[in-house]
C-alpha cells in the first residue's frame, strides 16, 4: 500500500528538511522522502512474508509413478499364474488369469495348458525374471524384461526330461501390451521385441 504523507507532516519524518531550503530543493527532497518510504514500506512487507511452500510432484507424476507400480505387481502375478498353468496343478487354468490378463491373453494361456495336458507334458521349476521396465502412456502401457527359462525345463507327466528349445537355455527379452480396464491395469498381447532389447 502507498502512503503519501501531506508536506507539514514530512519535517517529521525528515529532520534535515527546514524552511530554508528553495523550493525547488524542497520539492525534491519531498520526494526522494517519499520514495524512501515506500521502499521501506515494501521492505516490511516482503520480510513478514511466510516462506513459500516447498515444491511437490505434480498430481500426473505421482499418477505415472503409481501406474508403473501396478504395473509390476500385474506382471509378476501374471508369470506366477503361466508357472502354475504349465506345471499341470490347476483344474482350470484360465481362472489364473482372472483380473491379471485380458480375454484374448487368458484364451492364449488356457489354450498352451490345455496342449501340455493332452500330451501329458509339464514345466518344472520357474522362469528367473530381471531388468523389468515400465512406460505408460495414458491408458496404455508397455512393460518389458529379460526370462531366463533354463531352470524351467518342460518334462513328461511320467518324469522323463524332454530337450529345451535353444532359445529356452539363455536369457531372453519378453515384451507386452499393458490395458487398463475399469480401472485395473491388465497384461495384453505380447510384442515382438525386436532387436531394440538385450539380455
Amino acid at each position: 500500500m502507498l502512503f503519501v504523507l501531506p508536506l507539514s507532516r514530512l519535517d517529521r519524518y525528515c529532520p534535515c528538511m527546514s524552511g530554508s531550503f528553495p523550493r525547488t530543493g524542497r520539492r525534491l527532497v519531498i520526494g526522494l522522502a517519499c520514495i524512501t518510504i515506500v521502499a521501506a514500506c515494501s521492505g516490511d512487507d516482503d520480510a513478514t512474508d511466510p516462506a513459500a511452500p516447498e515444491p511437490t510432484a505434480s498430481v500426473s507424476e505421482t499418477t505415472a509413478s503409481q501406474d508403473e507400480e501396478e504395473i509390476r505387481t500385474v506382471f509378476e502375478r501374471y508369470v506366477d499364474a503361466v508357472v502354475e498353468a504349465q506345471s499341470g496343478a490347476s483344474d482350470d487354468p484360465a481362472a489364473l488369469f482372472e483380473g491379471l490378463a485380458t480375454e484374448s491373453t487368458i484364451e492364449v494361456n488356457a489354450g498352451i495348458a490345455s496342449r501340455y495336458a493332452a500330451q501329458g507334458i509339464v514345466r518344472v521349476g520357474a522362469p528367473v525374471i530381471t531388468d523389468v521396465n515400465v512406460q505408460v502412456v495414458d491408458r496404455s502401457g508397455v512393460v518389458s524384461a529379460c526370462m531366463d527359462e533354463s531352470e524351467w525345463l518342460p518334462q513328461l507327466t511320467s518324469g522323463e526330461e524332454i530337450p529345451p528349445a535353444p532359445e529356452q537355455l539363455e536369457p531372453h527379452p519378453v515384451v507386452y501390451e499393458m490395458v487398463q480396464s475399469d480401472g485395473s491395469w491388465l497384461v495384453g498381447d505380447p510384442i515382438e521385441p525386436g532387436g531394440t532389447i538385450t539380455c
